[in-house]
């Protein structure tokens, strides 16, 4: 039987669980270097109905409904070593992810654990840091307007005591002591960084 409830909701638990860690995770640069391997299958028909057909049998889901775009980006594009350094993160400290890529807005959103769930990430996932198409919060001395959203986050789950942002934009700027800068992806060496923020003692 193929998943027919909305995916943005399958994977999420909003619920009474209330993290004490969290990693704040972009997409690009990160974990999908600046590579594009999809566009040699993407336009082949015969090559995307191959690979719908192999998501369809391992997770009964109908992934032909999703941007095939973003599908191929997923599973072609996201680099397996990237994705092998942000689980050893998380299983090291026991922080969730928070996604605060662009991958988060739109229609992506709305099936974006669907493309976690073909690296097995769909199981971190916590939420989603907030989008401000107006009314943007104000925060002295904060250069980006994704340091702004992660913050937001942080406001609205005071819970989260220990956290950092994996980003390939220069976060550091705004988050000296917790943010990891990544390019073209992430490496062990980030992802070892990335622990100690994690799992330092809080002053």
């Amino acid at each position: 039987m193929l998943a027919t409830t909305e995916p943005k909701n399958v994977y999420i638990d909003f619920s009474e669980e209330k993290i004490e860690k969290a990693l704040f995770l972009d997409i690009d640069g990160v974990i999908q270097p600046f590579t594009e391997h999809r566009f040699g299958h993407v336009n082949e028909e015969d090559d995307m109905e191959r690979l719908f057909k192999e998501l369809e049998d391992e997770f009964k889901v109908d992934y032909r409904k999703f941007n095939r775009y973003d599908v191929a980006a997923a599973y072609y594009d996201w680099d397996k070593d990237a994705v092998e350094e942000i689980k050893r993160i998380l299983d090291a400290t026991g922080a969730k992810i928070v996604v605060s890529s662009s991958w988060r807005s739109g229609a992506t959103g709305d099936y974006f654990p669907f493309l976690l769930r073909i690296h097995d990430l769909q199981k971190y996932l916590y939420g989603y840091a907030p989008i401000f198409f107006e009314g943007l919060p104000k925060y002295d001395g904060i250069k980006y307007v994704r340091s702004i959203e992660i913050l937001e986050y942080l406001r609205m789950h005071p819970h989260i005591k220990k956290w950092v942002a994996v980003d390939d934009m220069d976060l550091s700027k705004d988050f000296p002591e917790n943010a990891v800068v990544t390019y073209p992806k992430i490496t062990p060496d980030d992802a070892d960084r990335c622990i100690e923020i994690l799992n330092r003692e809080c002053p």
